[in-house]
């Protein structure tokens, strides 16, 4: 692999972000001077017909009428998918502590919920329901109270996906709204007459969507970078050429910004890898099969390294938001690898990307485009904030008080030296 490859190959669509990011400066620009308007205008271009403010807001007719639209094997399905996200992430809630630092000396950390929270979740090439799942359930196991759900309208009318919407509102969203992309996360940055001002905006979502969260973040809190969907699988070659080739496509056939890798130390079996992906594709619907093709042009490939040393050196580079260890050896090859191996957002161990995103339990939501070396992905956590305590009684000003002296005084702060020796010293 060249280097101008393999620069591709690492930077992704983070290329594409950078060139929409000052159309998303300008979309923020004007939503802050023309409110509502700036958004609605922007809506009746793209559907061909008069929106007004109101019709962004979703209703109780409307979130009943998409109880009676989805079908019940998919209900289902959402309904077990929200058991068992809800059951992990009920397990990372953190606890209060407190702690004696020494006699007299108490410190502790309380954590609180965020007040607000609001939750992209993406449409145009698909719907994804289990997207709005893996968003609202941490933020309603945090104990947010106000849990906004934005999404793009479908079907050129002013409805959000009916699964989307029962998805939300099954997982403990408490507000909708129909409205997408960069239009979406700045409303929720900034606030507009009809879209509240959010504490937080999470959420995955395209090159628009990444660039917004990024350009909004003087104005809310917001998640781990979440752009276009990346796989990578890790494989010795001692695998079934059939299954990784599936596993490989399973992200990448997310949309045309998208990657799908294979890293192996064996030439004969990327050889055939190679083979299965082409027999793949003809089975494809032509418009994923179409991304694929795309992508494959840009940040997709099969990448073969001398031995697995290599192989995890070049993945933490990467650092993928999906990556799957693919062999007979995955368990043994995941043990001498961990600790060391560790730049990724979450991994599968002989288990289908897809078995994750819908409902194993851990978010999907995941750091992209090398975010995972320093982003963990959505959590419980990502709604939560902490504050610490501390006290000190007259034991422990005893301890306490010459090394306050000492440092107020090398530091030249005299009120901190006498907010300490008037404590219980008084004059």
């Amino acid at each position: 692999m060249s280097d101008i490859q393999r620069n591709v190959i690492l930077s992704r669509s983070s290329l594409e972000i950078d060139d929409v990011k000052e159309r998303v400066r300008g979309i923020i620009t004007d939503i802050k001077i023309r409110n509502d308007i700036a958004i609605v205008e922007f809506m009746s271009n793209q559907l061909g017909r008069p929106v007004q403010p109101r019709d962004m807001l979703v209703g109780e007719e409307q979130i009943i009428e998409a109880y009676k639209n989805v079908n019940q094997n998919v209900l289902a399905a959402l309904k077990h998918l929200i058991k068992n996200i809800t059951k992990f992430h009920l397990k990372q809630k953190p606890k209060s502590w407190r702690i004696n630092i020494e006699d007299g000396v108490v410190a502790g950390e309380d954590y609180y919920p965020l007040n607000s929270a609001g939750l992209y979740v993406p449409a145009g090439k698909a719907s994804y329901p289990s997207v709005a799942a893996m968003l609202v359930i941490p933020a309603k196991v945090a104990g947010v109270k106000r849990i906004a759900v934005a999404s793009p309208p479908v079907g050129g009318v002013m409805k959000m996906d009916p699964a989307t919407l029962v998805a939300a509102h099954m997982a403990g969203a408490t507000e909708f709204y129909t409205v997408g992309g960069a239009h979406a996360i700045a409303a929720f940055a900034l606030g507009t007459n009809t879209i509240p001002k959010m504490d937080i905006v999470a959420g995955p979502g395209g090159p628009y969507t990444y660039a917004a969260k990024s350009l909004v973040k003087d104005y809310v809190r917001v998640d781990s970078p979440a752009g276009p969907s990346e796989g990578m699988v890790l494989s010795d070659g001692n695998a079934s050429p059939h299954v990784v080739a599936w596993n490989v496509l399973n992200e990448e056939e997310h949309g045309p910004d998208s990657a799908g890798i294979l890293v192996t130390t064996s030439f004969k079996f990327a050889t055939k890898v190679q083979d299965e992906m082409e027999k793949a594709l003809v089975q494809l619907p032509a418009f994923r099969r179409g991304f694929i093709i795309e992508n494959a042009k840009k940040y997709s490939g099969i990448i073969v390294c001398d031995n697995l040393d290599e192989a995890v050196d070049f993945i933490n580079a990467y650092a993928p938001e999906h990556l799957s260890i693919e062999s007979k050896n995955a368990s043994k090859i995941f043990r001498r690898y961990k600790g060391v191996l560790k730049n990724y957002g979450t991994l599968t161990i002989n288990t289908p990307f897809s078995a994750g995103n819908y409902g194993i339990g851990p978010n999907s939501t995941l750091p992209t485009n090398g975010y995972a070396r320093i982003f963990s992905g959505l959590g419980v956590t990502t709604f939560i904030k902490s504050s610490t305590y501390e006290m000190v009684n007259k034991t422990g000003w005893k301890k306490m008080i010459g090394t306050v002296r000492t440092l107020a005084d090398y530091e030249g702060f005299p009120s901190h030296r006498m907010a300490m020796e008037v404590r219980y010293n008084p004059q």
